[in-house]
C-alpha cells in the first residue's frame, strides 16, 4: 500500500476535519488577535497535511481557500488586492505540491527498496539451492578462472581426482584434465558448450577416462569454466592416439566441421553455416572419425581442443581437397 494510500484509506476524513479545524483556528487568530502582523503563514501547515493524502487540484483548491481568508481576515488594506491574493495562492500551491512530490517520491524509493531486499531473499534463497545441489551432486563439479585454476570444486571431484578440497583450489587442471586446460580462455575466445570424452589422471597418478560436459561463460568481466565431469564404469581408455591425430592434416572442409561440433552445433547448424545438405556433413564426419581414429563425437571434441592451438589459430589448414569438392556438390 502506498504512503499517501495508507492515509488516504482509512483517515481522509480526520484529515479534512483536522485542516478544516486549523484554517478555522488560523483565520480567528488573524482576526481577533493580529493587528500589525498576520498569521498567515500557518496556513502552510494544514496545506501540507492535505497534500499528504489528495491530489492537485484538491491542494489548489484548499490553498485558494486558505489564500482568501488570509486575506479577508489579515491586517491588510484594500490596495494591490487581487496581486496579494494571486502571490498567496501561488505559494500555497506550490507548497503544497512540493510535499506531494517528496511524498510519492518517498513512497517509490520505498517501494524499491523492498523490491531489492525481496529479490536478495530470491538471490540467497536460489545461491542456497544451487549450494546444495552442487555439494550433494554425484558428479564431479569443477568451476576454473581464465587461467585453468580451480576456483570451486564439490565433494566429488575431490574424491573422484583423489585430493582434498582445500588442495584442488588454486591448481591447474592441467595436472588433472590436460584436454580441459586447453580450451580457449582469451577475452577474444568465443564461448562454448559442449561435451567430450578424454583422458584425466588422479592426485596419485591413476589414469581413466572422463566424459566432460563444459561451458565456458564471463563472470565479472573475466572468464570461467564450468565442468561437470563422470566417469564410465569402464576406465579402460579407448581413446584415439593422442600422436596419431594431432600430425594428420585435415581440409578445410573437415576442419570447419570439427570446429562446429566443438561449438556443441547439431548437423543442421554446420549445414546452415556451410550452405550444403546434411549428408554432406555427415559424410565429412564420417571421414573425421576414420582420419582421426575417433568413434564419438566426444572424442572429436577433445581432438578439437588440441588443434586449436594449431590448424584453427595459426592457420596451417590444407586446402580443399577434390573430395571436399565432390561434397559440396551433392
Amino acid at each position: 500500500m502506498r504512503f499517501t494510500e495508507s492515509v488516504l484509506a482509512y483517515r481522509r476524513s480526520r484529515v479534512v476535519a483536522i485542516s478544516v479545524v486549523m484554517i478555522a483556528i488560523i483565520a480567528l487568530l488573524d482576526w481577533k488577535v493580529a493587528r500589525e502582523m498576520s498569521f498567515g503563514f500557518l496556513y502552510f501547515f494544514p496545506i501540507f497535511l492535505v497534500a499528504s493524502c489528495y491530489g492537485q487540484w484538491q491542494i489548489a483548491v484548499a490553498a485558494a481557500i486558505c489564500a482568501i481568508l488570509r486575506e479577508v481576515f489579515g491586517p491588510y488594506n484594500h490596495i494591490y488586492v487581487l496581486p496579494r491574493l494571486f502571490l498567496a495562492w501561488g505559494s500555497y500551491t506550490a507548497a503544497g505540491w512540493l510535499v506531494r512530490g517528496v511524498l510519492a517520491n518517498f513512497q517509490k524509493v520505498r517501494e524499491q527498496l523492498a523490491e531489492i531486499q525481496a529479490r536478495d531473499r530470491l538471490l540467497r534463497d536460489s545461491e542456497e539451492q544451487l549450494r546444495v545441489l552442487i555439494e550433494t551432486s554425484s558428479a564431479a563439479i569443477l568451476t576454473l578462472d581464465g587461467t585453468g585454476s580451480v576456483v570451486q570444486a564439490n565433494d566429488a571431484a575431490s574424491r573422484m581426482l583423489g585430493a582434498e578440497k582445500n588442495t584442488l583450489l588454486g591448481q591447474n587442471i592441467a595436472g588433472y584434465l590436460p584436454a580441459l586446460a586447453q580450451v580457449p580462455s582469451d577475452s577474444g575466445a568465443q564461448l562454448f558448450r559442449t561435451t567430450m570424452e578424454c583422458e584425466a589422471r588422479r592426485l596419485n597418478g591413476e589414469a581413466f577416462t572422463a566424459n566432460v560436459c563444459f561451458s565456458t561463460y564471463a563472470f565479472s568481466g573475466a572468464r570461467r569454466l564450468t565442468a561437470v565431469i563422470t566417469e564410465p564404469e569402464s576406465t579402460v581408455s579407448d581413446l584415439p592416439d593422442e600422436q596419431a591425430d594431432a600430425t594428420v592434416i585435415l581440409t578445410n572442409l573437415e576442419q570447419t566441421v570439427l570446429r562446429g561440433i566443438f561449438e556443441g552445433q547439431t548437423n543442421k547448424e554446420i549445414a546452415g553455416g556451410l550452405e550444403t545438405s546434411e549428408s554432406a556433413v555427415k559424410s565429412t564426419i564420417q571421414r573425421l572419425f576414420t582420419k582421426l581414429g575417433a568413434r564419438t563425437r566426444s572424442q572429436l571434441v577433445r581432438i578439437a581442443i588440441e588443434r586449436l592451438g594449431n590448424e584453427f589459430q595459426v592457420g596451417r589448414a590444407a586446402k580443399a581437397t577434390v573430395s571436399d569438392q565432390k561434397i559440396f556438390s551433392k
